[in-house]
């Protein structure tokens, strides 16, 4: 029997720690370290006689944590996929500084992605680890391996992905490709002048993904010499991968001793055309007056245009034990795509230190909208009344209210009221129902009847659709008695 490694996973301020034990494998199963085949959907893990000849990189020794000095906060935002790292829309995960293949790691996420890249000193493959809830690799089966081949001339570098499967039992895990869909992972990278860019897309729901501001991933990158993703061998299923904490945010600060930032927005979730407000606190938290040189807020990366740029040079010192507040205030252009958007201010000293921060906010839609028949399915009995709910989400600040049109309906079905009226919907982030009501008549055949319609505000349209699900009459009769 060989010893294997087994493990327990605890949280000590934030980071990882691992408490290794020793239990028993069979002496058929290989070593740690040396490559391992994906096991059987029976958990039964074998080997050939002859161990096969390790790809370059499969001696990656997981179970030591990268040293290398890491930025855990990862503010919100959605960078543009084309394989070009522009640093004002990437956050600097961690930097490797020795070893064969130095680079830097970035991340970054929005409501629908986790978005991973490197930047490194020559052209490398990849191996990105995320444990999507942070619980220990070998827990769960939220355990994702991805393997993305070294960047091309006009292709996008190549992909292999694999879940590590531990929910059954830490001590039998599994690789598996199951439930993974490869082909929504996005990629996309570069070389110029030796340095190679890859950048990387993981959908949420992809093995548990769940990116959300307050959450905390498992995140790790290796660079090793370029290789077809392919050619890589993973690690034995039951060998620990230690990872690092990235810690999913809205906000992030960079302070001073003494000098405490604090940014808060009036919206997070905002439509195009509204007004935005922003509040920051400087706390003084040192026995002196601390003057200010000046206030400048600006949007950083995609949002350079997105808000106004505003410096104050004759900003208020700041007493001894007190926080001063700053207000900012900017209109989003009424044609402001949607996407994820980020305000910073920074504040210079007189002695020109400075402390930023910086906050996210996504603009959406204003209204989402849907119509929904009931009851569905819809039994005639006579004349029979539906009722054509009209179901609307609103991001519009106060109150929502725009026009509804009935554009198609059966023509002998008799609608109550007019076809154009009214909908309103009270309060931002709110939901609200308008109800059509339509009397069909008792000769009403069976099948499947289409409804247009389309809800207007100001010089937007949201068109909608359903279908009317009828049935006879005689599915309300009960079947004859039998003698």
């Amino acid at each position: 029997m060989l010893p294997v490694i087994k493990h327990s996973t605890y949280k000590l301020l934030g980071i990882s720690v691992f408490l290794m034990g020793a239990t028993c494998f069979p002496a058929a199963q290989t070593l740690p370290g040396l490559p391992a085949q994906t096991a059987p959907s029976t958990q039964q893990t074998t080997t050939s006689s002859t161990p096969p000849t390790p790809a370059p990189g499969s001696s990656v020794d997981f179970r030591t944590r990268p040293p290398w000095p890491v930025a855990a906060h990862i503010l919100k935002r959605t960078p543009d996929m084309n394989g070009i790292i522009q640093d004002d829309q990437w956050n600097p995960f961690y930097t490797v500084t020795s070893g064969p293949i130095t680079g830097t790691v970035f991340c970054d996420w929005d409501d629908n992605y986790l978005y991973v890249a490197a930047r490194t000193s020559q052209p490398a493959t990849l191996i990105i680890d995320v444990d999507a809830s942070d619980n220990g690799w070998l827990r769960g089966s939220d355990n994702l391996e991805l393997v993305v081949g070294p960047a091309g001339p006009n292709q996008k570098p190549a992909l292999v992905a694999r879940v590590l499967d531990a929910s059954s039992a830490k001590d039998v895990p599994f690789w598996t490709t199951q439930g993974l869909d490869v082909n929504a992972i996005l990629t996309a990278g570069r070389l110029i002048n030796g340095t190679q860019e890859v950048e990387v897309a993981i959908p949420k729901d992809t093995a548990g993904l769940l990116p959300t501001a307050g959450a905390t991933i498992g995140l790790r990158v290796e660079f090793i010499p370029p290789i077809a993703p392919t050619a890589y061998t993973p690690t034995a299923p039951y060998e620990p991968h230690l990872l690092l904490d990235a810690n999913l945010v809205n906000s992030e600060v960079q302070t001073v001793p003494g000098i405490n930032p604090h940014l808060e927005l009036s919206d997070y979730r905002c439509i195009a055309g509204q007004k935005l407000f922003a509040t920051l606190f400087l706390l003084n938290q040192t026995d002196q007056t601390i003057h200010l040189r000046s206030v400048l807020w600006q949007g950083t990366g995609n949002s350079k245009n997105a808000v106004d740029t505003i410096s104050t040079v004759t900003p208020p010192s700041l007493p001894p034990h007190k926080t001063v507040k700053f207000g900012y205030k900017t209109i989003l252009p009424k044609d402001l795509p949607l996407g994820n958007y980020t305000l910073q201010v920074t504040a210079t000293l007189d002695d020109g230190r400075q402390v930023s921060a910086s906050a996210s906010f996504t603009v959406v839609e204003p209204i989402e909208a849907h119509l929904q028949p009931y009851p569905d399915p819809l039994y005639i009995s006579g004349t029979t009344r539906l009722d054509l709910r009209v179901v609307i989400t609103s991001a519009v600040p106060d109150h929502f209210r725009g026009r509804l049109e009935i554009l198609q309906y059966p023509k002998a079905w008799q609608l109550e009221g007019k076809p154009e009226r009214s909908v309103v919907v009270y309060g931002e982030d709110a939901t609200g129902t308008s109800h059509v009501y339509f009397n069909l008549p008792a000769d009403t055949k069976p099948g499947d009847y289409p409804i247009e319609a389309r809800i207007i505000w100001f010089d937007k349209t949201w068109p909608l659709h359903c279908t009317v699900h009828v049935v006879g009459n005689e599915a309300l009769t009960p079947p004859p008695n039998k003698k």
